[in-house]
């Protein structure tokens, strides 16, 4: 009798243990997926922060291409004016400094 009075108090025991362990596994699980949630959440906000950068980037980027393409423009317009013979600014240039009227109006 003493054995099978052992035995039941041996089996109990590693119930016991058993239900103690896997309650707090249980627990560490519902922690951990607290914490994984937190770190979700986070990630997200910082993955649309970057995103929100990219497309100023790309915006500030097409902006200054658009600028860089209208300065080019402006630049070929003006070589192109001044390639020109008889234009306006050849008679500036051979008037020199101050124009004609800087010359007695000549």
């Amino acid at each position: 009798m003493v054995i099978l009075a052992g035995l039941t108090w041996l089996l109990t025991g590693a119930f016991v243990a058993w239900l103690v362990t896997w309650r707090r596994a249980v627990a560490e699980m519902n922690r951990l997926r607290g914490c994984l949630g937190e770190r979700v959440t986070f990630w997200q906000g910082e993955a649309e922060r970057a995103r929100a950068s990219a497309a100023q980037v790309a915006e500030r980027t097409a902006a200054w291409v658009a600028g860089c393409e209208q300065g080019r423009e402006d630049v070929l317009s003006l070589a192109r004016a001044m390639a020109r013979p008889g234009t306006r600014t050849d008679q500036m240039v051979a008037a020199g400094p101050g124009g004609a009227a800087a010359h007695g109006g000549r």
